[in-house]
C-alpha cells in the first residue's frame, strides 16, 4: 500500500523505521524492520531522498541503525536479513554516508583481532563491505576527495582475503572481486597492470599496519600477501620494454616497485632482529627472502648502481663486502649505532609479549557521522597528497637498502639461535634456515656477464662469512645446545649447499673440499638414523661436485669417495628421496665432463679420471631404472643419457 501515498507519507516511515529498529527488543521486531526496509528500498526509492548527508538525514541514520543492529544480532538469519537490508539502503544513500561507512567497517575489522579477537564482529564488518560493493556498485565510481576505494577498502579486502575463518576470507574475496572490477584504472598507462599492482603503494600501506600490529593472526595475513605479491611478479623487477615511447612509463613501475619492496624487506628484517618469537614469524623469514631473491639479479654490486636503477631512488637489497652491516653502512653487527629498530622495540615488547590491541572508549568505537570532516573538501588537495607520499614518508630508516651478506647473516644467526620446541622455536628455526636457502639460490651469476667474477667474489665472501657456523652446527661441534633436531641439520646442510659458489673448496677446514666431502659420506652412511639428514648430505656432496674445482674432482681419493657417498644412499630401500640424491650426486660428477668442450685440458682430465669407473656408474643407473618410483628412475634415465656419448 506505501507506493500508492503521497511522497511525504513515504518520508515519514523512514524515522519511524529508525526507532522501531532502535527500541525494538524481539528478534521479530528487527527482523520485519529488515524486511520492511528492504521492501521500500525497491518500491519506493524516493522515500529515501533526504536533503544532506549529516546525521540529521533519516536515511544515513537509518543506516547507521542498521549496521549497529548487525553487528549486535545473534542469529544468523537476523544477521542475513540486516546485511541485505544495508546493501538495499546503500544504493540509495547518500555516497558520502556510504563511503564513510565502509571505512568504519574496514577499521572495526582490523580492530578487532589479537586480544580484542572478536569473530562475529570482524565478520559483521566485512559482510557490510560486501553488501555495500555488491549491492551499491554505484557508489564505487566515486571514491570522494580521498578515493577510500582504492586507498582504504580494497587494500582492507585484499589482506581480508587471507583471514583465518574460511567465511570472512569468502566476503572479502567477494569484496576484491567485485569492487576491483568497479574501480579498476582506465588508461594507456595501466592497460595490461594488474589491479594490485594499480594500487600498490596502497597495499603496501595496509601491509605495513598489518606487519605492525601486535596481532600474529594479522601479521601471519600481510606476510601471505606479500607472498602472493611476490609469486605473482608484481614484488619484483619491471618487465623491459622494447619501446622508446613507453620508456618513462616503464621506468616509473621499476621505481614503484623497488620502493615498496625495499620497505617491506627492511620491516621485514626489523621483525626478524626482535627477539620475541611468536606464532607464524618463520612467515616473515619467508616474505623476506622471497623479496629479497627477486631482486639480486639486478641489485647494486659494491657501490656500482646497475642501470636499471639510476631512476631509483633505493635498491631492495645490494651486493657489498660489508659484513659489519645489515643495512648499507650502518654497522649494525657492531653496535657502533643504535638502530631504530631497538629503539622501537624497547617501547613495543611488553604490548608484542601479550598480543595486545590498545582498546577504544565508547566514543571512539562508536559509529559517530560528525567525523565526516575528514572527508571534506577543503583540504581534499592536501590529503590526497598526504596518502600518496605516506608509503615513502611513513617508514624512515626502512628505505635503507639491505645488504645481502648481513640478511644472510641474520637469517643463519635466527636459524642457529639455541633452542628446542620451547616458544615454538623449533618450526621458526627451520623457516629461517629455508629462508637463506631461497635467498642463496637466488644468486646465479651469468657466466656471458661483465659482473660474473664479481658477482662470484661476492658469493665466496658470503659463504666465508656463514659456513664456518654452519659447518660446526651441523657437525655436532657447536655448544649451544647438545644435540639439535635432524630437520634443523638437513636445512643446515641445504644452506650450505645453497652457498657453494664456482670452484669452492680452495682453503681450509669448511672451505675445503676433500674434508667436505668425506663429512657429507658420513652422514648418509647407516650411522645416520634420520634420512633427511641422508638426503641432504647426499645433495650438498653433489652440489660440492658441481661446484668445486677440475683438479679436486679429477683425483682418485674424491671419485672413491662420492661412488661410496651415492652407494650408500641407494640402499635406502624405505626412502625414495634419499636414493634420488645419490643419483643426483653421480649426475653432478658425470656432468663435470661437458661435451662441448672435449679438447679442453681440464675436461679432458677429468674424463680420463672417471673413465675407469664408467661402467660401475652405469651398472648403478641401469639398476635403479627398475626403482618403483618414477623420480628416481627419471635421475637414473638422464643419468644414462649424459654418458652416452663417452667412449
Amino acid at each position: 500500500m506505501v507506493k500508492f501515498v503521497e511522497l511525504d507519507a513515504q518520508k515519514k516511515l523512514i524515522p519511524e523505521l529508525d526507532s522501531a529498529l532502535r527500541k525494538g527488543a524481539g528478534f521479530a521486531t528487527r527482523a520485519s524492520t529488515a524486511d520492511a526496509v528492504t521492501a521500500l528500498c525497491n518500491t519506493c526509492p524516493a522515500a529515501f531522498k533526504f536533503p544532506g548527508s549529516s546525521n540529521t538525514n533519516p536515511t544515513v541514520r537509518l543506516l547507521r541503525a542498521i549496521y549497529f543492529a548487525s553487528e549486535k544480532e545473534r542469529g544468523a538469519t537476523a544477521k542475513d536479513k540486516m546485511t541485505h537490508a544495508l546493501g538495499s539502503i546503500s544504493m540509495i544513500a547518500p555516497a558520502k554516508a556510504v563511503r564513510i561507512l565502509a571505512v568504519k567497517a574496514c577499521e572495526r575489522y582490523c580492530e578487532a583481532s589479537g586480544s580484542n579477537n572478536n569473530p562475529s564482529l570482524r565478520r559483521a564488518a566485512a559482510a557490510t563491505v560486501r553488501a555495500i560493493v555488491v549491492r551499491a556498485s554505484n557508489h564505487l565510481k566515486d571514491g570522494g576527495p580521498r578515493d577510500v576505494w582504492r586507498k582504504k577498502v580494497l587494500p582492507i579486502a585484499f589482506l581480508g582475503r587471507k583471514d583465518d575463518d574460511t567465511k570472512v576470507s569468502a566476503l572479502w574475496n567477494e569484496v576484491w572481486d567485485e569492487g576491483g572490477t568497479a574501480v579498476s584504472l582506465t588508461g594507456d598507462d595501466t592497460f595490461g597492470v594488474m589491479l594490485q599492482e594499480q594500487l600498490l603503494p596502497y597495499l603496501a600501506n595496509a601491509i605495513l599496519s598489518a606487519l605492525r600490529s601486535p596481532s600474529w593472526s594479522n601479521r601471519r595475513e600481510a606476510c601471505a600477501v606479500v607472498t602472493e605479491l611476490v609469486e605473482a611478479n608484481i614484488l619484483s623487477p619491471a618487465p623491459r620494454s622494447t619501446s622508446g615511447m613507453q620508456k618513462l612509463v616503464q621506468v616509473e613501475r621499476f621505481k614503484q616497485r623497488a620502493n615498496v619492496s625495499s620497505i617491506l624487506l627492511n620491516e621485514c628484517v626489523k621483525i626478524i632482529r626482535r627477539n620475541r618469537i611468536w606464532d607464524g614469524k618463520g612467515d616473515v623469514c619467508s616474505a623476506a627472502s622471497l623479496i629479497a631473491a627477486k631482486w639480486t639479479g639486478v641489485a647494486p654490486l659494491n657501490g656500482v648502481a646497475n642501470s636499471l636503477f639510476d631512476a631509483c631512488s633505493c635498491a631492495p637489497i645490494v651486493f657489498r663486502a660489508d659484513v659489519e652491516s645489515l643495512f648499507e653502512g650502518d654497522n649494525w653487527f657492531k653496535g657502533a649505532e643504535q638502530s631504530n629498530t631497538d629503539i622501537e622495540e624497547a617501547g613495543y615488547s611488553e604490548c608484542e609479549q601479550n598480543d595486545v590491541v590498545p582498546r577504544k572508549n565508547a566514543d571512539d568505537v562508536a559509529l559517530d557521522m560528525s567525523e565526516e570532516q575528514e572527508f571534506d573538501d577543503d583540504d581534499a588537495e592536501q590529503q590526497n597528497s598526504s596518502d600518496n607520499e605516506q608509503v615513502d614518508t611513513d617508514v624512515g630508516y626502512g628505505m635503507q637498502s639491505v645488504t645481502l651478506v648481513g640478511l644472510c647473516r641474520v637469517l643463519a644467526e635466527q636459524g642457529l639461535r639455541p633452542g628446542g620446541s620451547r616458544e615454538g622455536r623449533l618450526p621458526y628455526r627451520v623457516a629461517a634456515f629455508s629462508a637463506l636457502s631461497t635467498l642463496l639460490k637466488s644468486v646465479v651469476p651469468d657466466e656471458s656477464s661483465e659482473q660474473y667474477s664479481s658477482i662470484v667474489q661476492h658469493q665466496s665472501y658470503v659463504y666465508n662469512t656463514i659456513a664456518p657456523s654452519l659447518f660446526t652446527f651441523v657437525s655436532g661441534e657447536s655448544s649451544g645446545e647438545e644435540k639439535p633436531a635432524p630437520l634443523l641439520v638437513a636445512r643446515a646442510l641445504e644452506c650450505l649447499a645453497s652457498a657453494m659458489y664456482y670452484e669452492v673448496g680452495s682453503g681450509s677446514g669448511c672451505n675445503d673440499s676433500v674434508v667436505l666431502l668425506k663429512f657429507f659420506s658420513l652422514s648418509t652412511g647407516n650411522t645416520q638414523p634420520a634420512w633427511t639428514v641422508r638426503q641432504m648430505a647426499a645433495l650438498a656432496a653433489s652440489s660440492l661436485i658441481a661446484n668445486t674445482s677440475s683438479n679436486v674432482v679429477s683425483t682418485n681419493d674424491t671419485i672413491l669417495t662420492v661412488l661410496e657417498c651415492s652407494s650408500q644412499a641407494l640402499k635406502d630401500k624405505k626412502f625414495w628421496k634419499v636414493r634420488a640424491a645419490g643419483l643426483e650426486l653421480l649426475l653432478s660428477l658425470v656432468s663435470r665432463v661437458k661435451q662441448r668442450g672435449r679438447n679442453e685440458p681440464e675436461n679432458q682430465l677429468v674424463m680420463e679420471a672417471i673413465l675407469p669407473y664408467k661402467e660401475k656408474i652405469v651398472g648403478i643407473a641401469r639398476k635403479s631404472l627398475s626403482d618403483n618410483e618414477s623420480q628416481v628412475t627419471a635421475a637414473a634415465s638422464k643419468l644414462t643419457v649424459a654418458m652416452n656419448w663417452w667412449p
